[in-house]
């Protein structure tokens, strides 16, 4: 009965007899469980190990020659509280082994398809590959690219150049960012210097998955990561999986807030080159320290500027001020 929470046939007829005669000593107990007295010890270990039965002295000064421990006795808990206890631990394994399965199922799907040649798809290992993979579907783009921007980055310099080849032979260039993304030291410029270049971009707060999409018909997305690496990556050839990823992302587009783009046609008396700059990051949806951290300034001085741009502008709140830049054209 109680072989489901680990305690073998012996250990329980041993507990049992316990239970009937608690004031058994180590030989009688070996007696009515029917184990020998060499072997009982081992027993009363399991039992002690899974807190149903407790070591105590033998305050008789007997010593029973044959056990580790020739002057222990043993004397066993209330049983429901012990029991539900065991239960509860067993539950909590079980639990943890369950919870692996999920990751198990990834390693098995990789697996296979790492062994079976596919029309679907293929694996690409190793971070340079995957580098070289990117540049090589970059370049055969005819109509449209399409990424969804997340972490971990490959070779930012391959990247760029990658997309500057897209925009001198005409090829339309989209990207969602996660806001959470700009605040990574360098990233706000990278993404300015690529919308120059004549990228359409887009953010929204968090991207679910690092993608990238070419002509609606091929993609290339991470299989695995280790860190902030990546250390394969999937390229989707072109099927029904690659029909499903596009309107994925013309689904997050749809809903993604156009990049604060420069604003340096507003007329100078309008607005000054410090509210400029404030402008666009607050757009950005940053968080006050990476706008300071980006600005250079304290978040002391931030305030006082983000107050000063809100007085100028009517505002009452941040939202206010978007909406009143917006109607400006500002925005």
């Amino acid at each position: 009965m109680l072989d489901g929470v680990g305690v073998s046939a012996s250990a329980e007829r041993v507990y049992r007899a316990l239970l009937r005669h608690p004031a058994s000593s180590p030989a009688q107990l070996a007696a009515r469980a029917e184990v020998s007295l060499a072997d009982l010890g081992e027993v009363m270990d399991q039992l002690v190990q899974a807190k149903l039965v407790q070591e105590v002295e033998d305050d008789t000064g007997t010593r029973h020659p044959g056990l580790a421990t020739p002057s222990v006795r043993w004397r066993p808990r209330e049983p429901k509280a012990a029991l539900a206890a065991l239960v509860r631990q067993r539950q909590q394994s079980l639990d943890r082994v369950l919870s692996r399965a999920e990751e198990l199922a990834a390693e098995f799907a990789e697996g296979m398809l790492r062994s079976r040649r596919s029309p679907l798809a293929e694996v690409i290992d190793g971070e340079q590959s995957v580098v070289a993979a990117l540049v090589d579907l970059t370049a055969t783009a005819r109509r449209d690219v399409a990424v969804l921007d997340a972490p971990p980055y490959l070779s930012v310099a391959a990247s760029a150049a990658a997309e500057r080849s897209l925009m001198s032979r005409g090829v339309r260039s989209r990207a969602v960012y996660a806001r959470t993304a700009l605040e990574l030291p360098g990233r706000y410029e990278a993404i300015r210097a690529m919308v120059a270049d004549g990228e359409q971009a887009r953010l929204l707060p968090q991207v679910p998955l690092k993608l990238l999409l070419v002509d609606g018909e091929r993609a290339l997305l991470p299989l695995s990561v280790d860190g902030d690496r990546i250390g394969s990556a999937i390229l989707v050839h072109p099927s029904m999986l690659a029909s499903a990823l596009h309107a994925l992302f013309d689904a997050l587009w749809s809903q993604a807030q156009p990049f604060p783009t420069d604003t340096s046609a507003v007329p100078a008396h309008d607005l000054d080159e410090a509210d400029r700059q404030l402008l666009l990051l607050l757009g950005t949806g940053m968080k006050d320290e990476a706008i300071a951290r980006q600005l250079g300034i304290s978040a002391r001085t931030l305030g006082r500027r983000v107050t000063r741009l809100l007085g100028r502008l009517g505002a009452g709140s941040r939202f206010q001020a978007g909406m009143e830049a917006q109607r400006r054209g500002w925005l």
